[in-house]
């Protein structure tokens, strides 16, 4: 596969990136460089999870009903061609003590749009058009979900607040309604896929929970083309609390029932001060011990942007990375 132009010279390379919260903004913010490219961009098209119950999406998910839009909102940002004031009011956090407290802006904007349009897709493709983005955004369904899961002592856990706050590993995860129905344009951009990745995040509530809703999950793996799973720089506090990559790994493909093709891991070590702070709220880095995991191919990069205050990817050594392990596929 050509790094730069697909399976095909003469077609662009077709990108499908599944996942939620910052996650998957992180991941196409290091990909925007080649969807916005005037020679050969890259076809980019971003599923977004939709489980959300927390904080201002939970918020309006409770009162109006609906998909939580917040997720959507994190990717719209993240594939604005360039900042302007426009990005900046998506991003916009109301502040103060009254009913509009907490919420974000851009959140306000996708209900409204979704309400005026009756449709999310038609509510997403006009804010891409005004905000000036490259790429696709979908949701993984318009179908309100509902995350539930099992630990291996048999304690239930509802919701994805509550889930992000379990006792790894799971014994199972699901999401109800069992049936949810993703959206059509999100299965054909799948199908028409050169290349599925999975990106970073919370391991089950975001880059697992796409992948519950069962058309998606068949379509995904019908391509038969390569999955490269993105992975987390640190393990997080509640749902990936003490499971090191290899468990990572066998959760994706356990619960999303999906061959992983490979795996990209970050080898740059962690500033001590932040190193400090992680480990006192539960953190650890998740590093690769080897070249294989369960059999699937592992390259390791340094990938931590080194002046974040928190521990995230860089976008350009995401960017060339990603470049390097698709070429080598």
């Amino acid at each position: 596969m050509d790094g730069g132009r697909g399976l095909h010279a003469d077609q662009p390379l077709k990108v499908v990136a599944i996942g939620g919260g910052t996650g998957l903004a992180a991941l196409l913010r290091a990909l925007k460089p080649e969807a916005g490219r005037t020679r050969d961009p890259w076809r980019l098209t971003g599923i977004v999870t939709v489980s959300d119950d927390g904080g201002s999406s939970g918020r309006l998910r409770d009162e109006l009903g609906g998909i939580p839009p917040g997720d959507l909102r994190n990717c719209l940002s993240a594939l604005t061609r360039e900042e302007s004031v426009l990005s900046d009011l998506l991003n916009y956090r109301f502040s103060g003590e009254g009913s509009l407290a907490g919420h974000s802006l851009g959140n306000l904007m996708l209900h409204a749009m979704a309400d005026l349009t009756g449709d999310w897709v038609r509510a997403i493709r006009a804010l891409s058009n005004v905000l000036v983005t490259v790429g696709r955004l979908y949701p993984s369904t318009v179908v309100p979900v509902v995350l539930k899961a099992e630990d291996m002592e048999g304690r239930r856990y509802t919701g994805e607040t509550n889930v992000n706050s379990c006792t790894p590993p799971l014994a199972r995860f699901w999401a109800e309604p069992l049936d949810a129905e993703p959206l059509p344009e999100a299965i054909l951009a799948i199908l028409q896929a050169d290349l599925i990745l999975l990106a970073p995040g919370s391991l089950y509530t975001s880059t697992i929970a796409s992948l519950l809703v069962t058309e998606l999950r068949e379509a995904v793996f019908r391509t038969g083309h390569p999955v490269i799973y993105v992975a987390n720089l640190m393990t997080e506090p509640g749902e990936s609390s003490g499971l090191d990559l290899e468990a990572h790994l066998a959760a994706i493909q356990s619960h999303a029932h999906l061959a992983v093709s490979a795996v990209i891991a970050n080898t740059a070590p962690l500033p001590p001060n932040l190193m400090r702070r992680y480990r006192q709220e539960g953190g650890t880095p998740l590093v690769a011990d080897g070249k294989t995991i369960c059999g699937v191919p592992v390259f390791a990069y340094a990938l931590l942007d080194p002046e974040a205050e928190m521990v995230r990817h860089h976008p350009i050594l995401l960017n060339r990375a990603l470049r390097d392990v698709i070429a080598s596929l």
